[in-house]
């Protein structure tokens, strides 16, 4: 293990970060290049008295993880450190993101950031880079073991719950809803399904049809098609990831349904953004993912210092509408990088 580094980040943002329990993605945009690999002497080639961190994220070909890389990247530059950003291509690489994990340990980097795609398959990994003395901030996602650092991420079934309340107002109180998820398996997009299902569950005249589950934005807007066309009543749609989102909103405008069948997304890339700006959904839910990754460079410091951390943490979100997203403190979370 290199030298500790004694400075560690400030924790500024520390204060909106709730520690709480939390049940527990994401998904992908057009691919620049393929998901990079982790050469063996990415970490043992560094200066001695630099960290490095390892950050595995669930696709690297999404708008969500790379603004969690550029959170990550400025803790890391504030302490002239090293990340070393890699994940699978796509969100249902498991096996992909198991290898890159052991690379990293291979590796003998610092720490590692984690962003699971499967609970049971990256618990092993998780525990043999804490059993080489490695710290493991899971992040989003949930592993089935108690040997990890910290965990950070959104209380996702809370998330779900949110997001259906605001759907069942936006559709004026009943009617037919619809929730588009990634591919059943991953533990954050679960419990958001979860919680809207739970919540509608308890509004009489709301009746919500089978879930669709998609692994892109392509299969999200086939699939959100098909409903429209085999349920003309349909009234709403719950997407839990950006890309689902977007697909879903590409079937609506498709089908000549943009203003009468209401939308609620999780995330907030560029384009969901600007599907809110122009009325086609009506409220996102907003995670802080720039703020994740530069609390788990923190947390991973303070680890490798010898200090304890939160072992469970969650941070909070916001709800942005058309009304609210100018108001500084949501612009600020739309906006992380200003």
């Amino acid at each position: 293990m290199k030298r500790i580094l004694s400075a560690i980040l400030s924790v500024a943002m520390a204060a909106s970060l709730v520690a709480c329990g939390s049940s527990q993605s994401h998904s992908s945009a057009p691919a620049d290049t393929p998901a990079p690999s982790v050469p063996a002497e990415s970490a043992a080639d560094a200066p001695d008295d630099k960290l490095t961190f390892g950050l595995v994220v669930m696709s690297t070909n999404s708008d969500y993880w790379l603004t969690l890389k550029d959170g990550a990247q400025e803790a890391v530059d504030a302490i002239g450190g090293e990340l070393v950003f890699t994940g699978p291509a796509d969100n249902n690489d498991i096996q992909g993101q198991v290898s890159l994990m052991e690379n990293l340990i291979n590796s003998k980097v610092d720490a590692i950031l984690l962003t699971p795609l499967d609970s049971d398959a990256l618990a092993a990994p998780v525990e043999k880079a804490m059993d080489a003395g490695i710290p493991v901030i899971v992040i989003d996602s949930a592993v089935n073991t108690d040997k990890y650092t910290s965990f950070i991420a959104t209380d996702n079934v809370a998330g779900g719950r949110m997001a259906m309340e605001r759907l069942i107002e936006s559709i004026g109180g009943s009617g037919e809803v619809v929730v588009v998820n990634a591919l059943a398996g991953i533990p954050s997009n679960d419990a958001r399904g979860q919680g809207a299902e739970e919540y509608a569950a308890t509004v009489d005249g709301v009746t919500v049809l089978p879930q669709q589950h998609c692994l892109d934005q392509a299969e999200a807007m086939t699939a959100t098609e098909n409903v429209i066309i085999g349920n003309p009543n349909l009234k709403g749609i719950f997407a839990t990831f950006n890309r689902g989102a977007l697909g879903a909103a590409q079937a609506i405008v498709s089908k000549g349904k943009a203003g009468e069948i209401k939308m609620v997304a999780f995330d907030a890339d560029a384009d969901e953004i600007k599907l809110l700006e122009d009325g086609t959904i009506d409220a996102l839910v907003v995670q802080q993912p720039y703020e994740m990754g530069k609390i788990g460079i923190e947390y991973a410091v303070k680890a490798l210092n010898g200090e304890e951390v939160p072992k469970t943490v969650a941070p909070e979100v916001v709800i942005a509408t058309k009304d609210n997203m100018n108001d500084e403190a949501i612009h600020k979370v739309l906006y992380p990088k200003g």
